[in-house]
């Protein structure tokens, strides 16, 4: 059984490498996108669920559980946002979601020092879990603080800007799963493998921010031209 759903996380990974890719090069907002899109979803999904069986019934991997939860919440928030486009229409369950990933981040940043009482401050494990547990923290409170609060002043498509931002981080997150898994063959057994944890977020933020400049100004020009 612990073979079938390494296989199929394994697989899922897979599709979602793929799948982001396709949607990366493909017409944003086109039915090939949105398809592209949903699958994306459930791969993702996916891989949450079958990463915390294997944790919970197999064998802990610290691995796992920040890939799964951060790559999850950054899907499921990036999704979400599609379906809320109102300031206003969020329900408990994005309330939830922000809490507990909120909650998880904390926890982080706890193993990480426990982490440090043992190997030292210092350790690789323990700086990753402080840097990893540190944002997503903080990326759960910024969301939690907008459903609570919206900004009055955003703009009119502020739900593409906050898709883009979502959907590219668990992108990142995906390509840095397959990186670290594949440490070994990508760097050798480098004592600077560690890296590898960092260097996706390093390369493709910028792509990020690139596409939340260019379709804020395009889509907000176009709305103000059709007078929405």
């Amino acid at each position: 059984m612990e073979k079938a759903i390494l296989i199929s996380h394994a697989s899922a990974g897979a599709l979602v490498l793929l799948t982001g890719l396709l949607n990366f090069i493909s017409k944003k907002g086109g039915n090939l996108h949105k398809k592209l899109g949903i699958a994306y979803v459930l791969g993702m999904a996916w891989i949450f669920v079958s990463a915390i069986l294997i944790i919970a019934f197999y064998r802990f991997s610290a691995f796992l559980m920040v890939v799964g939860v951060v790559s999850f919440y950054a899907t499921f928030t990036g999704y979400r946002v599609t379906k809320r486009k109102k300031l206003g229409e969020h329900t408990w369950v994005d309330l939830a979601a922000s809490v507990l990933t909120m909650a998880f981040g904390i926890g982080l940043v706890g193993y990480g020092f426990y982490v440090g009482s043992v190997a030292g401050f210092g350790a690789s494990l323990a700086i990753l879990s402080y840097i990893f547990g540190f944002f997503t923290a903080f990326a759960a409170y910024r969301d939690l603080a907008f459903l609570l609060k919206p900004r009055e002043e955003i703009y009119k498509l502020w739900w593409l800007r906050q898709h883009i931002s979502a959907i590219g981080g668990s992108y990142i997150a995906a390509i840095t799963a397959f990186a670290v898994q594949n440490g070994d063959r990508i760097m050798g057994g480098s004592q600077y493998q560690w890296l590898l944890w960092l260097i996706p977020t390093v390369i493709f933020t910028p792509a990020i921010i690139f596409f939340q400049r260019k379709f804020k100004t395009r889509k907000e020009h176009t709305a103000v031209a059709a007078g929405m």
